[in-house]
């Protein structure tokens, strides 16, 4: 029968011809066998017949002089074969262990040719979420953050403690508009028990990551459509990083530290005019000519007075009590607590707590 194709191991169709007739043969068998069987030329045979024995597929007699011609043998195929594909395993997991270094050698060579080659264009949450968190696990000496809405993936508090519990220098502006979930804003004094620096400003112009000044992910879609695929670039241009960093520590040095919410029971709220004067003036400072962009501070200030109903929903608001503190303190359901909050938040043009609390200062209502 004839062979199944022996082409992985470097064998052409016609060396397999002359395998299969030293296959066949009990004992060994010459070349002028073989040349006549198969209707060859003999010099064809002998080169296949020594590319099969350089292989270990067969093996060759000694030279018994004029008379006597040397023959060709197999050696069993089960072994021999065997070795053969054993070896090349091992040649193509070497190749394969290669493949990182030879993709670097290319990305240096594409990167000292065309500078422009360290940029990437990212589209869509999955592109865009996987770089994301890649930087996250690639940090190992800083990373800088511009955290805002709308966001791409979830939040993941296990791996950035990872990255500060290896050391990493981690530091985030938050907008007002980030703490828009109950509990958001504790999510972050936890992160901040573990080492994390953070600040909040009114608005920021792009979300950003910089991960040891070596390379960044920066937005560059509409990030005033969450409905739209969010877009970013990925670069490793040190000019571009340089700039970015810039705009960092310049949105960093005006933002104010988070604001730690006390418990409504110990007496110390927060002082919220301090931090909504506190927002506004960084507000000003990032407004200026040649500004990125910054929020407008929120809605304009009401001439009106709170309600009594609004202002005691709004000092336990303040204090970061949650939803069942503040319908157990109030004497209401939670039906009736989600309703009054809504039309707080209405009322006072927010869009979550945090921000109740910083328009509720510039009202003067708190």
């Amino acid at each position: 029968m004839p062979l199944p194709s022996l082409a992985a191991l470097g064998i052409d169709p016609a060396t397999a011809d002359v395998y299969e007739v030293v296959l066949q043969h009990g004992d060994t068998v010459d070349v002028a066998t073989i040349a006549s069987s198969r209707g060859v030329d003999e010099a064809v045979v002998v080169t296949s017949l020594e590319q099969l024995r350089n292989l270990g597929l067969v093996h060759r007699t000694a030279d018994g002089g004029a008379d006597h011609a040397p023959g060709y043998g197999a050696v069993d195929p089960r072994v021999a074969v065997s070795a053969l594909v054993a070896a090349r395993d091992e040649q193509l997991a070497d190749a394969r262990g290669a493949v990182a270094g030879l993709g670097s050698l290319f990305d240096d060579g594409r990167r000292d040719a065309d500078p422009s080659g360290s940029t990437t264009v990212l589209t869509g949450h999955a592109a865009v979420g996987d770089w994301y968190s890649r930087l996250q696990h690639r940090a190992r000496h800083e990373f800088l953050a511009f955290d805002r809405p709308p966001y791409v993936v979830a939040t993941n508090e296990s791996v950035e403690r990872g990255a500060l519990g290896r050391g990493v220098h981690w530091r985030a502006i938050y907008t007002v508009a980030s703490f828009t979930t109950v509990g958001s804003l504790q999510d972050i004094h936890r992160l901040g028990a573990h080492g994390e620096e953070a600040r909040v400003t009114h608005d920021l112009p792009v979300k950003l990551a910089v991960v040891d000044r070596a390379v960044a992910l920066v937005s560059v879609g509409p990030l005033d459509d969450p409905t739209a695929p969010p877009e970013a670039l990925v670069t490793e241009s040190p000019a571009l990083i340089a700039a970015l960093c810039d705009l960092f520590e310049s949105r960093w040095r005006t933002a104010l530290p988070v604001p730690v919410l006390a418990d409504p029971a110990d007496g110390a709220p927060v002082d919220w005019a301090t931090v909504a004067a506190q927002l506004a003036a960084a507000t000003e400072a990032d407004s200026g000519p040649g500004a990125l962009g910054s929020g407008s501070g929120g809605a304009p200030a009401s001439t009106r007075p709170p309600s009594v109903d609004e202002r005691d929903l709004l000092a336990l608001v303040a204090a970061g009590a949650t939803d069942d503190v503040i319908a157990r303190q109030l004497g209401v359901s939670p039906r009736t607590l989600r309703r009054r909050l809504h039309d707080l938040f209405d009322e006072l043009g927010a869009s979550n707590r945090f921000h109740a609390g910083v328009e509720a200062a510039r009202r003067g209502w708190v």
